[in-house]
């Protein structure tokens, strides 16, 4: 029950985060995008996986507010709408059918079974030249039609808000809060065991306050808060825990394309059922943001992280991240990350974890009306043993391509292919998977 309260007690203040920013937006809340504009000076870089270098940066040319604007934000219509132009709104539904070979993730004795896969996405944006929102929400389920060990189901149920509000000149306010309920792993974001071993609720969430001091000196002070809490107890004993970190960059635009980085960042890691693993982390890391053009960014972070356990024997420990992301054409992008550090271990035993991780993304349009993509991770980790348990090692790769075929502006065909192979010292932990689907797409 105590288990359960957490969670509950942790969904209600981040959804009560959402609601507050909503709520007070017109009087200045802001976020970063994952697909926020770029710019040279001033601005705030995500560990995560899947940020895009660009997020949460600010500009010395960015539009200030006129009264117009704030007219714009008070004022109201009769469709409800206020004064905020036409508002995109978008809604996906996909039925799919296909085989898994291995739902089971078993090392042995594998159970394969077909399976129905069902989801609709929702995608909302709006904003004017002060205080742009967007928001995306889904739900998704998928049924195995053979008895499966572990459950018969998987549950997807996902939402993000991203607020961006400039509330000077010079101040530039942001949010980027994202959760998910799920029982497939995520190897996007790279938290959670990397295999089928029940649901579990995930949440990062990040707000940030970037000032423009000078022309070319700028600051980003960030608040990070990540959490996992898996439904299970006997899996929650070792993973279930909050990350806090605070951070703060400080950020010289050296050339019009160029902005030089220096960072700090302290995390505090607090486990809910067992404190032997509890430790606060110090980052001290250099780095340089590049725009090689409009759609092709780089971001780079370098430099050490010092960790102080609880209850373990301290480490000390090189620390890299970087992304690159380049836009080719409307419906065409390649995101490439990649991290080298101490992350948090699977298992109680485990003293620390040093883990290599790099994923891509491609997404490109071969003809009007055939897009494909695909999605390559690959992690490497180094599990330090304790009295209980030898240290070892693990490689997990995961592969997807799809592709989809518009038959008419809301209707189209799409099928794919997933991929994923866990290699570990310990054999129990092994296993490979694939799966193949094809199904009907809704697009309104």
């Amino acid at each position: 029950m105590t288990n359960l309260k957490g969670v509950r007690v942790l969904v209600f203040v981040t959804l009560g985060s959402v609601a507050v920013l909503g709520a007070h937006s017109t009087f200045g809340q802001d976020s970063n995008t994952t697909s926020g504009s770029s710019s040279s000076s001033g601005g705030v870089s995500s560990s995560s996986m899947s940020a895009d270098p660009s997020s949460g940066t600010i500009s010395s040319s960015s539009v200030s507010a006129s009264n117009g604007a704030e007219q714009a934000i008070t004022g109201g219509s009769a469709n409800g709408t206020g004064g905020f132009s036409k508002l995109p709104f978008e809604l996906t539904l996909n039925v799919r059918e296909g085989y898994d070979d291995n739902p089971d993730n078993a090392s042995n004795n594998k159970q394969s079974s077909w399976f129905t896969n069902g989801g609709i996405d929702v995608a909302y944006d709006f904003g004017d030249p002060r205080l742009q929102l967007s928001l995306v929400a889904g739900a998704g389920g998928t049924y195995y039609y053979e008895h499966i060990a572990i459950q018969d189901y998987d549950i997807d149920l996902h939402g993000g808000l991203n607020i961006t509000y400039k509330a000077s000149p010079r101040l530039t306010l942001s949010s980027k809060l994202y959760l998910a309920y799920l029982t497939e792993p995520n190897f996007t974001y790279g938290s959670g065991i990397n295999a089928r071993v029940g649901n579990y609720f995930f949440t990062t969430d990040q707000f940030t306050a970037a000032y423009q001091w000078q022309p070319r000196f700028s600051t980003a002070t960030s608040y990070t808060i990540d959490a996992l809490n898996y439904d299970s107890s006997a899996i929650g004993q070792s993973e279930d825990r909050v990350e806090n970190t605070f951070g703060n960059e400080f950020r010289f635009l050296l050339v019009p394309t160029t902005t030089l980085v220096a960072e700090y960042r302290y995390e505090i890691v607090s486990y809910l059922h067992s404190g032997n693993n509890d430790s606060t982390t110090h980052y001290l890391l250099g780095g340089i943001d590049h725009n090689f053009t409009p759609r092709f960014l780089a971001s780079v972070r370098a430099g050490a992280q010092f960790r102080n356990y609880d209850q373990t024997p301290n480490r000390t420990e090189p620390y890299v991240e970087a992304t690159v992301t380049y836009a080719s054409g409307k419906s065409s992008s390649i995101s490439w990350t990649t991290r080298y550090g101490l992350e948090e271990p699977d298992f109680v035993q485990v003293q620390s974890r040093t883990t290599y991780r790099t994923g891509l993304q491609i997404k490109q349009e071969l003809m009007s009306r055939f897009t494909a993509q695909l999605g390559f991770y690959y992690q490497h980790d180094d599990n330090q043993g304790s009295a209980t348990i030898q240290s070892f090692t693990e490689n997990s790769v995961d592969v997807a391509v799809s592709a989809h075929y518009a038959i008419t502006h809301y209707f189209g065909l799409e099928a794919g292919y997933n991929y994923t192979d866990v290699t570990s010292g310990f054999s129990a932990l092994e296993y490979n998977r694939n799966r193949v689907f094809a199904g009907l797409n809704f697009a309104f």
